[in-house]
């Protein structure tokens, strides 16, 4: 699916069509570890990722999955009463951190501001990762990425990370 392209598709930031730059094998726990290693090859430090995916999926499963991968010193958790947790990691560029917002609860954008949104979206040292990216929709840079988990009839699931095609 390398370099496919979707129309149509709900989007966060500004227009432009989507490609898929990584597409996962069906997984299921077991092979999730797997999994959050191949997806952490596609991303860098400073990449902002909308993670959309319905309620159950495993939203929260895979960013835990994803801080083990990065070697983050903390378990990673569910941020939604938090709203953003940061998960420090040791790496070979110095202090980085494994950023981890929730924006369920969030009611009205200008809720966004008070998070420090635009500082937390253009952070070279984090990998940012965001639940529930619709409730700030417009408010993602141009460089964001996004991340589909589907679960499958059979109870797997299956994940794809999105580009813009300007990216």
């Amino acid at each position: 699916m390398e370099n496919a392209t979707e129309q149509g598709a709900s989007d966060i930031g500004s227009s432009g069509r989507l490609i898929c730059r990584w597409r996962s094998q069906p997984f299921g726990l077991v092979q999730l570890p797997e999994m959050a290693e191949a997806f952490r090859a596609h991303v860098e430090w400073g990449d902002v990722v909308a993670i959309q995916a319905p309620m159950g999926t495993g939203k929260t499963t895979f960013v835990a999955a994803l801080a083990k991968a990065l070697g983050a010193r903390d378990v990673a958790s569910s941020p939604t009463f938090a709203l953003c947790q940061e998960y420090p990691v040791d790496s070979a560029e110095g202090e980085r951190a494994l950023r981890h917002l929730d924006l369920y609860r969030i009611n009205h954008v200008s809720e966004l501001r008070g998070l420090g949104w635009e500082e937390l979206m253009d952070d070279p040292t984090a990998l940012t990762m965001v639940e529930w990216p619709e409730r700030a929709a417009d408010h993602f840079p141009d460089h964001a990425m996004v991340l589909r988990i589907e679960r499958q009839p059979d109870g797997l699931r299956i994940a794809a990370l999105w580009v813009r095609e300007s990216v």
